[in-house]
Formats: C-alpha cells, structure tokens, sequence
C-alpha cells in the first residue's frame, strides 16, 4: 500500500495496533504522538454545565450511554454498505455476521465524565472564539450530538461520526483532560465538525471539494465487483459521487474514491491498516482500480498538506482542521505546501 496513506491513517487513528475482536481486552492502544504547539489564549472563565442547550455557534449536547446505544443503532445505511471484508476485519474473525458486530458495537458506548464534559466544553468554546476572533462564518449547522464510546467498534479511531453525530474516544478524551495532546485533539474536533458541516451543506460541501480539483455530481458512483470485495466502510464518508482527473498511463482517467484492503482478512491481529490502500475507480463502470502510485499527478489533485487521502472529505476534514486550528502559519510556522487550499478554505469562511 502507499506509505503516505498508511501514515496519515494510523496519525488519525489513536492506535497503530489493529482492531480488537468482542471482548478482547488485551488491544493495547497507542497515542499517535504529534509535535505539540505551544498553548496560547487559553479560554478561561465558566464553561456551560447545561449539556443540553445551544452552545454559541455551534449547538451540541451530549448523548447517555442508553441514548448513544439507540442512536448508533438508527445508522442503517452504513451498516447496509458493509463488506464481508469489513466484517472479518472489523470482528478479527472469519465469517462475521452483522448481528455480532452490532451487539459488540453498542457494548462500548459508555457515560461522559463530568471532567470529560468541562473539557469538551472547553475545546468548543474555544472553536467558536476562533471563529469570531476571524470573523469566520460556519455554514448552518444542525444540532451535534456527542456520543462516547471505547471505540473499539472502530479500529481505536480517535474520532468519527455519522451525520451530525460525533463519536468520541474515551482515550483521546482522557489525554485531553490530563493536559496530553490538547492541539490535537481540538484539531479532531474540527476534523470532525466538517463532516458534519459539508453533510448539512451540500454546495459548501461542492466548494471544499473543488479546492482538490474534486466536482460533486447529483449521484453516487455504484462500487465495481473488484473495488465492493475488499472495500472497508469508513462512517465518515456518506457518498462516493465526487471524481477528479488522474493521469494513469498516459490518459486522463476520470476516477472517484474508495477504501480498499489488498487482500482478505486472513488471522487475529491482522489489521487493515497495513494491507489497504486508495483506490482509484474510473467512472465509466470499468471493473478495475488504480492505486495512487499509478497515477502521475495523484499529490497534484489532492495536495499534500496531508497524507490522509483515502478520499476528498478526509483529505479536505484535514485541511479545514489546519485552518482552524493553526491558520496560515501551519502547524510548525512554518506554512503549508499548498497554501492555495488553506487560503481557499479562509476565504470561504469569511464571506
């Protein structure tokens, strides 16, 4: 698979160690460690304790275990896109059944902490002092609803989401709390505020994907037997009904995305993180894939401020994450590759 790919991947995901199977409590989870920014402008002062009201710009409130349990549930249509793939690897044992990993799923849906919920109160007070601070306007945004979850239902991902729920790792939010990591994970909640926002929006959704040479059409591209046998459900992207043009021997190859394992699920601890890759679908129905190495002008598409490129709402969660977290100075001062998307994202923001 494409090393840059696997990077990114296992840099969002909290843990590079593969996904646990039911009941397995030996995963041991790593921290994805990143370079830390000094802290600067701390908010200070109360933080809301209602968790059920609008907070300021952006209106959230956080779910119980019971209602978090019921709400993953009512996601059928990402459980309905799952492969035999995604169940093999997702359970850690051949021939999986959807029924075991829902019952798996919802075991690991847990109650905020009271620390917990003063620390995200926190980080979205602070989201929205950035955004007036710049003048930023979100796009309308409809009510978030934070659920906590182990997130072993999900590989130890640090975060995801399905329309404008946002499932959280217990692990991040404890680093958060202990003072670890705190830019990171802030950036997280950004990372995951875009999906939210780009599935509430569809034209500001069009806007951010154009900024990666990506055009959004009215229709889903339907998977290819070759693609659909391996593919992995990611909850964050909702649709593959955006195409850019790639340079594959020579011709220009209209191609959509998906996320795909280059070989079948074969043994406990085999995880996906290392046998996957980007693959590249033409639009015209062919039944084949490209990788991202075959294609001449693939960093020239998405960019390279991140590696995370499975897809264009992955790639562009990152990229809005950067500008809201770190602005045009980059994470290191230092500024970005491309800051042509950066600046994009801004000016989008500020109208």
């Amino acid at each position: 698979m494409n090393r840059k790919i696997a990077a990114a991947i296992l840099g969002i995901m909290i843990a590079v160690c593969g996904c646990s199977a039911a009941g397995d409590q030996a995963g041991a989870a790593g921290t994805q460690q990143v370079q830390a920014e000094a802290e600067q402008n701390e908010t200070k002062g109360e933080q809301p304790q209602v968790s059920d009201q609008a907070h300021g710009r952006i209106a959230y409130r956080y779910a119980d275990r019971e209602e978090g349990q019921k709400l993953m549930l009512s996601n059928d249509a990402y459980y309905q896109g799952f492969s035999q793939n995604d169940l093999d690897f997702k359970m850690q044992k051949k021939n999986a059944t959807m029924e075991e990993y829902q019952i798996f799923a919802t075991e690991q849906v847990e109650d905020f902490t009271p620390e917990e919920i003063a620390a995200i109160d926190e980080i979205f007070a602070w989201m929205e002092k950035t955004l007036e601070e710049n003048g930023y306007t979100l796009p309308p945004l409809d009510e978030i609803v934070l659920i906590k979850t182990t997130m072993k239902e999900e590989c130890d991902a640090g975060a995801y989401t399905h329309g404008t729920q946002i499932y959280l790792s217990e692990t991040m939010l404890k680093d958060y709390v202990s003072g670890k990591d705190k830019m990171f994970v802030r950036a997280i909640f950004w990372h995951e505020t875009f999906h939210c926002l780009t599935r509430c929006n569809p034209d500001f959704r069009a806007e951010m994907y154009k900024l990666i040479h990506f055009t959004v059409q009215d229709k889903d591209f339907p998977l290819p037997a070759s693609v659909a046998e391996y593919h992995i459900s990611n909850p964050d992207v909702e649709h593959h009904n955006s195409y850019a043009t790639f340079i594959i021997n020579g011709q220009n190859i209209d191609c959509f995305t998906d996320y795909v394992t280059t070989r079948h699920f074969e043994k406990k601890g085999d995880s996906f993180f290392y046998c996957s890759t980007t693959a590249l679908v033409p639009i015209d129905g062919s039944d084949i894939y490209y990788t991202p190495e075959q294609a001449e002008n693939f960093d020239e598409v998405f960019g390279t401020n991140t590696d995370y490129v499975i897809d264009p709402e992955e790639c562009m969660a990152d990229n809005f994450s950067y500008a809201l977290t770190y602005g045009m100075s980059g994470q290191d001062g230092k500024g970005y590759p491309n800051p042509e998307i950066i600046e994009g994202i801004l000016e989008i923001l500020s109208k």
